[in-house]
């Protein structure tokens, strides 16, 4: 299995934010959707899947998302699925001749896969963009305790404080 392309994930997601204009957080993830040609549909799904990604032949995309989950939860799964539809256009598994199907569960959080890896490593950057978090934080680490901090900046970008944990951690802000 070929090594995830970090960087590539990255770039991608800033392209994408850029391309949908978007100055500042929580990341409006139905303009981001229509930035790539897609579009979000809620379903109460089975809980081990948080969402998919669809596309058919005439290129048109549908992420369907989880509607029983956290709202948190819901925009991972959201951007993540965004981050298939723009990076893994040919590599999805088929369902049948009319469409192409990517699952986000359990094993997406895993680390096993690297498609998976790298979709994470897009919502990531399109959820919580490396420029604006390093803005906040250093308007936010003076003023406030680590743990007030991650609640903070967890609820001004509609993330989980474990997603904002883990996005801090990877910038370097926590060891």
């Amino acid at each position: 299995m070929p090594a995830p392309r970090f960087n590539v994930a990255r770039r991608k997601a800033s392209e994408v934010l850029k391309k949908a204009k978007v100055k500042r957080a929580p990341i409006d993830l139905t303009q981001i959707a229509k930035t790539v040609g897609a579009t979000i549909h809620y379903e109460p799904l089975d809980n081990e899947i948080s969402g998919m990604a669809t596309r058919t032949s005439q290129g048109v995309a549908l992420i369907g998302v989880n509607a029983l989950h956290a709202k948190a939860r819901q925009r991972f799964s959201i951007a993540h699925e965004i981050g298939h539809l723009v990076l893994h256009e040919d590599e999805m598994l088929h369902v049948d001749s009319k469409y192409q199907i990517a699952l986000r569960s359990p094993q997406s959080s895993t680390g096993t896969d690297s498609k998976e890896v790298e979709a994470n490593q897009f919502a990531a950057e399109l959820l919580m963009p490396r420029k604006m978090v390093e803005e906040d934080v250093a308007r936010l680490i003076d003023d406030l305790e680590i743990e007030e901090a991650i609640s903070e900046l967890a609820q001004k970008y509609q993330v989980s404080e474990q997603a904002m944990t883990i996005r801090l951690t990877t910038l370097g802000f926590l060891s």
